[in-house]
């Protein structure tokens, strides 16, 4: 009994070269997805010295939309004649894709090929810092706006206090301020505590023990307190803005928000400036109050020297000044936290991805601004007395 036909699986194609430029091309085999990989180079290499194109689909043994786009492309304008005569199905699915599918020159044109680093090292350089440039002032920008809009809303709201949203001013205050204060009082804690026992295990080898509790105060007020405190409202607050300024966004709220006339500035972005604001000097000096008890309980602990030697200490060798110097940091810092957060949530876009993106970008800015910040302000303060 002789054996059934065993019909072509893989999309392949016959060219014959006709008069005056023209060519068949007569497509065989599956022009569906999973049967036309490598094919379209192939066709576009054989096809590509012909003015003129007529097609023979005579041959073919199915087609979808893959292989009918992948023959459109490879013909572009050059067709003459009908594609698929007799063939009413395929015909109609080429005319479909057909409508939709601009000339391959065209999308060449609209969709240049990257230039190879290897190739063109200068040119890709100085593309690459143009596009940086770029995107550097539309950022600079685009921040400078938000900037603007945030110190014109809070001028208003300051003008006029009736105005103020004071229920989420005091639900900010709560969220972002006390209910941070058991993290940021044991990490200061704990922080002390290492601060006292690496002074005194260093200080003990010139028999000089006792100065840890000076080395203690002077950090706790001066540096440590203020920048732990910052760090772990970037941490809680930043997230926390950016998650929910973005969600309202993803969620068109903020939309709906200005179509009922309502300033999305001023309903969500004042009140979390101000709060946090406000919070954070209290934060930082119970921050710098757990600190310093840390650094009491390792010093007594190791040298024996109780809490009135530290505390006499602390009044006879520790100038006031070292507590202003470390006070006048966090309402900038909690500033910079509030602003980098709110942006970055009125940056999302309308997927989960963008939202996960600007969430951790706002931590991660706010925290790098932050030792900035830190760091200008321990060089300006540098030898200051009063």
């Amino acid at each position: 009994m002789p054996k059934a036909k065993t019909k072509s699986l893989k999309a392949d194609f016959a060219v014959d070269a006709g008069e005056g430029g023209t060519a068949v091309l007569r497509p065989t085999g599956n022009w569906i997805v999973t049967r036309t990989e490598g094919l379209g180079d192939r066709l576009r290499q054989a096809l590509k010295s012909y003015e003129h194109i007529t097609v023979d689909g005579s041959h073919i043994e199915g087609l979808d939309t893959a292989g009918a786009y992948l023959l459109r492309t490879a013909v572009g304008d050059r067709l003459q004649g009908e594609v698929f005569t007799g063939q009413d199905n395929y015909a109609r699915l080429y005319g479909i894709v057909g409508s939709h599918a601009a000339p391959i020159a065209d999308y060449v044109q609209e969709n240049p090929e990257p230039p190879k680093m290897w190739l063109h090292p200068f040119y890709f350089a100085l593309v690459k810092l143009g596009k940086l440039a770029m995107r550097f002032k539309n950022g600079f920008i685009a921040q400078a706006v938000f900037m603007g809009h945030i110190i014109t809303q809070l001028m208003m709201s300051l003008a006029r206090p009736g105005s103020m949203r004071w229920a989420a001013l005091v639900n900010v205050m709560q969220r972002a301020g006390i209910e941070a204060i058991p993290i940021v009082l044991m990490t200061s804690f704990f922080i002390g505590g290492v601060l006292g026992f690496i002074g005194v295990l260093q200080l003990n080898q010139f028999g000089s023990g006792i100065f840890a509790v000076d080395m203690v105060a002077i950090f706790a007020l001066r540096e440590f307190a203020p920048l732990v405190t910052a760090v772990l409202l970037a941490g809680r607050s930043a997230s926390a803005f950016a998650a929910e300024v973005g969600a309202m966004k993803m969620n068109q709220e903020i939309d709906a928000m200005r179509v009922m006339g309502i300033d999305p500035y001023e309903a969500l972005i004042v009140p979390r400036l101000i709060g946090l604001v406000v919070m954070s000097t209290f934060i930082t000096f119970l921050s710098t109050l757990g600190m310093m008890f840390g650094g009491m309980l390792a010093i007594w602990s190791a040298l024996g020297a109780g809490p009135a030697v530290f505390l006499q200490r602390l009044q006879d060798y520790v100038p006031f000044y070292n507590f202003f110097v470390g006070i006048v940091r966090p309402p900038l810092f909690a500033a910079t936290i509030a602003i980098v957060g709110c942006w970055q949530g009125m940056q999302v876009k309308d997927d989960v991805l963008s939202l996960g993106r600007q969430v951790t970008t706002a931590v991660v800015q706010s925290i790098f601004l932050v030792f900035m910040l830190d760091a200008m302000f321990a060089v300006l303060f540098n030898g200051f007395t009063m």
